[in-house]
């Protein structure tokens, strides 16, 4: 919800004549994109006062520790029996990502398409792995088609004003989680933001695969170009080297050539002690169909 358009959660919110936002910051999803024009009750939970504008205006805050408010709150939900509606969009969900995984498979391309990665890290995301997002074009294929049910397993920065958050981000969570996997992700720009941080990581001996999505560009900045200027300028970069960068670091470096090597590589990449550098070619040529779905007001 807050990126993409017409999404069931995007539905769910659509009907509600109450909502609680929780630690809600107004620049993750433009109130102005969701609440234009409603008469609906807002009730703002969290541990500070709410941004009132014109589309958000609270009926009631709850402000303070938004644990604690959650506690107080719970015992006063009743969740009644599911309704054909609710059943329905649960329906069309599970349909919807057997779709997507029979739509992977038969992608085979090189450079490798973003739903076959996609698809294979779905089947890599068992309870004991962390995945840290950077901020780029591959995040919202990440938000959008890969699925957790563990809370605080998906770790991804919507601002998107985060680039090069992933590698650290991925380091601190291998010493708050030294006992899980952890994965994080970026693009090839987003990594040259704060690629010097495997040094931290080699010297800490982080349990730690770093994935680099590389395509030469920094992909959604072209994608926002197109939208607003109908053209790119200031985009391209040279190429990325994660192989070699890894082991100038004393790290170990591993690339992905072709969609049947993905889930090999990965757990190469996991099995190997120390961080790990995995670099693979991806073909952003299909993101107007992802891009279209975007609410234009959310990446501009």
């Amino acid at each position: 919800m807050g990126q993409l358009a017409n999404q069931p959660a995007d539905e769910v919110l659509n009907t509600a004549d109450l909502v609680l936002t929780i630690g809600y910051d107004a620049v993750e999803y433009w109130p102005s994109l969701w609440n234009k024009g409603r008469d609906r009750t807002i009730a703002h939970v969290d541990v500070v006062p709410a941004e009132i504008e014109n589309d958000y205006d609270p009926a009631v805050e709850l402000i303070g520790s938004i644990e604690e408010t959650l506690d107080a709150l719970t015992p006063l939900l009743r969740r009644p029996p599911m309704d054909a509606a609710s059943k329905a969009l649960l329906s069309r969900i599970a349909q919807d990502r057997e779709q997507m995984r029979t739509e992977a498979s038969s992608l085979s391309a090189v450079p490798i398409h973003p739903l076959r990665l996609i698809a294979e890290l779905q089947d890599m995301l068992t309870p004991d792995v962390t995945v840290c997002s950077d901020m780029g074009s591959f995040s919202m294929y990440l938000a959008r088609y890969l699925y957790s049910f563990r809370a605080r397993q998906l770790l991804i920065s919507n601002g998107q004003q985060t680039l090069g958050v992933a590698l650290p981000w991925g380091i601190a969570a291998t010493l708050v989680r030294p006992q899980e996997k952890v994965l994080s992700i970026s693009g090839d720009g987003g990594f040259l933001f704060s690629a010097n941080e495997l040094e931290t990581a080699v010297r800490l001996k982080s349990h730690l695969v770093h994935m680099i999505w590389i395509d030469g560009t920094y992909n959604m900045v072209a994608a926002q170009e197109r939208i607003k200027y109908n053209r790119v300028s200031g985009v391209d970069f040279g190429p990325v080297d994660p192989v070699k960068y890894a082991e100038a670091f004393g790290a170990t470096g591993l690339r992905i050539d072709r969609p049947d090597q993905i889930t090999t590589t990965l757990r190469k990449a996991f099995d190997t002690p120390g961080p790990v550098l995995v670099g693979v070619h991806v073909d952003y040529g299909q993101n107007v169909k992802l891009f279209e779905q975007v609410y234009e007001g959310s990446i501009l």
